[in-house]
């Protein structure tokens, strides 16, 4: 249980990664005009956010059912 959750958690922060720089790249700015304070917030909601679509069909169950 403790791999799939390590998991779920590599593929979320890594998605929300790759997200925030696409989203950053099609408004029309860099990732370092962004900032690195925003970068880490807007990764850490998507990831979040993709963590609990990822909860359910994993079967982690980090989440209350």
């Amino acid at each position: 249980m403790l791999l799939k959750r390590l998991i779920l958690a590599a593929i979320s922060i890594g998605v929300g990664f790759g997200l925030t720089v696409l989203i950053t790249l099609l408004i029309g700015t860099t990732p370092a005009e962004y900032g690195a304070i925003y970068m880490i917030f807007t990764t850490l909601a998507l990831a979040v956010a993709l963590g609990i679509w990822l909860d359910k069909f994993m079967g982690t169950n980090i989440l209350p059912r």
